[in-house]
């Protein structure tokens, strides 16, 4: 009996043992689960069946004992659950602040590269502004110095006086000259006189910042002892001329400084003189007018002369011979100073030899990236043999501007092959073609008013060329804005078929592209055809002789997707 109650306690103790650690809800050892009031739940199982032990098999103060202690593991569980549950809590507000803080490293990043290109922007202004005041200190550096040359030039011509002495015209009159030559004498020195101390002074002797020695063109060719007389005088100009150079570099660079020789007469050793003072002198154009040299006398620039003062010049833009002497030796360097200096305006009026204007054109209009845009080749004889060139070059649209073949010898098929360079030319504004005899009116000239403008129909009305001024041509394109001529000439044409009422006709074949541009010609465009043609019709009218022809009209309108609208 005492081993059976002695063994019964073991073996149910086993067998509670056993029956706490066989359910899977309370093993503590499985790790199945994440949950911690799992885990709680299983320790409280294994404590209450121990409990229930106890109590079957203790006395009543050990069974109170064991529920105070299980009552206590109960409570220290609970307050571990609500312990992970402020754990559980407090991950969440981690993931939380893990994604706040991802959001403020995003808005940094984006701040940083605000700034950043904030201080870019404001580096990068200070660096123009300080380029700018840097480039303004050098400019204003510059314009000092230029002053200072300036005042040195001034301060070095306070004491100087003309040493030449200017004999009147009576006076010379006594020394065994002519009337004329006396005359010619007087009025040069005093002119010399005059441009040179303007010069000393600091002024330009002329208006427009322009050197201008000017003599009479219908003066006599003088001997060579006469133009001699005036050598001391051709000495004082050249040497005001040459120290001027100061004056000429305080001008604007909008301003144009020029230099003109126009009629002189020069000796050999003035025309030296003369040349040595131009080299180099930073004058814009350079304008060398009726310097022909007849039998030794009469002889001022030389073309060989010209041509060394213009390659020693890099500021030249403009040149201008006219009636000298271009040979054919001439024409390659005539060409390089055009191509290096970046000449805008070539004026070669009546100074090609016999035989070298058409080589001369060709020269010029084969240079590459020409920047001419005003080219003067009258009166040198140019025939067709140059003229399909020149069509060719037109046509391809150049810079050229201002051209003037005038008083040469074109025909009727030059004139049909510059028609049709036109009509793909929208660059050239004037044309002079006058006092080439050959071009007679039924052909030539027609062929040039065709291209000016086309009056067969409007598509040809509004292809026409409105560009161009062909100088002694009516007064087609007489407007600077092409756009305007073009809606003159569209208005013209249906004011004269408003006349017979015959507008309605000619939409057959229209472009529907041109119908905007005519019934904008007709409201906008009317004023300047009467302004300048005398025109006397309202718009109205023809708008009202268009519109009520709906069975021509309305297909136009359709195709340019107008509903029709029904009564």
């Amino acid at each position: 009996m005492n081993g059976n109650i002695s063994s019964s306690p073991t073996k149910k103790r086993k067998a509670n043992d056993g029956r706490a650690t066989t359910g899977g809800a309370h093993d503590v050892n499985t790790g199945k689960t994440n949950d911690g009031g799992g885990f709680l739940s299983s320790w409280f199982g294994y404590f209450s069946g121990r409990r229930d032990d106890a109590s079957s098999g203790l006395g009543s103060s050990s069974r109170e004992d064991n529920r105070t202690q299980l009552d206590r593991m109960e409570e220290m569980m609970m307050r571990m659950e609500e312990k992970l549950a402020t754990v559980s809590s407090v991950e969440s507000r981690c993931e939380e602040l893990e994604r706040k803080c991802s959001s403020l490293e995003t808005m940094l990043e984006s701040t940083k590269k605000h700034i950043d290109n904030k201080i870019d922007q404001k580096c990068d202004s200070l660096a123009n502004r300080l380029e700018a005041k840097v480039e303004s200190v050098r400019i204003q550096e510059a314009g000092n110095a230029l002053h200072h040359k300036y005042n040195e030039m001034l301060i070095k011509n306070q004491s100087w006086e003309y040493s030449v002495p200017v004999t009147g015209r009576y006076d010379i009159a006594f020394d065994d000259y002519t009337d004329d030559e006396a005359e010619y004498l007087a009025e040069t020195a005093e002119d010399l006189k005059d441009l040179t101390t303007k010069m000393r002074r600091g002024e330009f002797p002329c208006k427009w910042f322009d050197i201008n020695v000017e003599m009479s063109d219908s003066a006599p060719p003088f001997s060579y002892e006469v133009n001699t007389e005036l050598y001391p005088h051709w000495n004082e100009f050249a040497a005001a001329l040459k120290q001027f150079t100061p004056a000429i570099n305080l001008l604007p660079d909008n301003c144009e400084s020029s230099f003109t020789f126009y009629s002189v007469q020069l000796n050999p050793n003035a025309t030296l003189l003369i040349k040595d003072a131009l080299m180099g002198m930073p004058f814009k154009k350079l304008d060398f007018t009726n310097n022909n040299i007849e039998d030794g006398a009469r002889g001022g620039m030389s073309v060989d002369a010209i041509l060394d003062v213009v390659e020693s010049n890099k500021h030249l833009r403009k040149l201008v011979i006219w009636k000298n002497q271009i040979g054919s030796q001439h024409i390659e360097r005539l060409c390089s100073a055009v191509r290096n200096h970046h000449l805008v305006e070539l004026d070669l009026f009546d100074s090609c030899e016999p035989g070298i204007g058409n080589e001369m054109l060709a020269s010029l209009l084969t240079i590459d990236d020409l920047k001419l845009e005003n080219l003067n080749m009258s009166s040198n004889h140019i025939t067709s043999v140059g003229i399909t060139l020149l069509s060719d070059f037109l046509a391809t649209n150049p810079r050229l501007k201002d051209l003037d073949l005038s008083e040469n010898n074109l025909n009727d098929s030059d004139a049909e092959l510059i028609a049709n360079a036109l009509r793909s030319n929208t660059t050239l504004q004037d044309l002079n073609l006058t006092d080439d005899n050959s071009i007679k009116q039924n052909i030539g000239v027609e062929a040039l008013y065709l291209v000016m403008s086309d009056d067969s129909s409007l598509n040809a009305a509004a292809d026409s060329n409105h560009t161009c001024q062909i100088k002694g041509l009516s007064s087609y394109n007489w407007h600077k804005n092409w756009r305007i001529n073009r809606g003159s000439k569209i208005y013209h044409l249906l004011f004269f078929r408003h006349e017979t009422g015959s507008n309605a006709k000619h939409f057959d074949d229209l472009d529907v592209k041109i119908l905007p541009n005519m019934l904008d010609a007709v409201q906008k465009y009317h004023n300047h055809a009467i302004e300048h043609d005398s025109l006397r019709l309202e718009p109205l009218s023809i708008v009202y002789e268009i519109t009520r022809k709906w069975d021509k009209v309305f297909p136009l309108y359709k195709s340019l997707g107008v509903e029709r609208i029904e009564n």
